[in-house]
């Protein structure tokens, strides 16, 4: 059905919804990438960054890990993996 998400109430209701989960999937990928580069050493401030939750600002915990949201690398190794993925779709397909 074309407007399936039409019936979905906070789609429409709640602004910023859908953004909220770009948002966290491209943040949770650049930390990825992050681990993939650092190793098996950043599984403890990785495990601190998710035991404080919500707790403060995401600039702030992602500082924590010695990243910088602000800065657009940040999001680029993200999108690299996102690539990475749609890529492997295409060549799947």
């Amino acid at each position: 059905h074309k407007v399936w998400w039409s019936y979905v109430g906070h789609f429409l209701h709640t602004p910023g919804y859908v953004y909220a989960y770009a948002f966290g999937n491209l943040l949770a990928l650049s930390v990825y990438h992050r681990y993939l580069e650092v190793g098996p050493s950043f599984v403890d401030k990785y495990l601190d960054f998710l035991a404080a939750g919500g707790s403060t600002r995401p600039d702030e915990l992602v500082r924590r890990l010695g990243m910088d949201i602000t800065d657009p690398g940040f999001w680029d190794a993200g999108l690299k993996i996102l690539d990475g993925m749609v890529t492997e779709v295409e060549r799947l397909a």
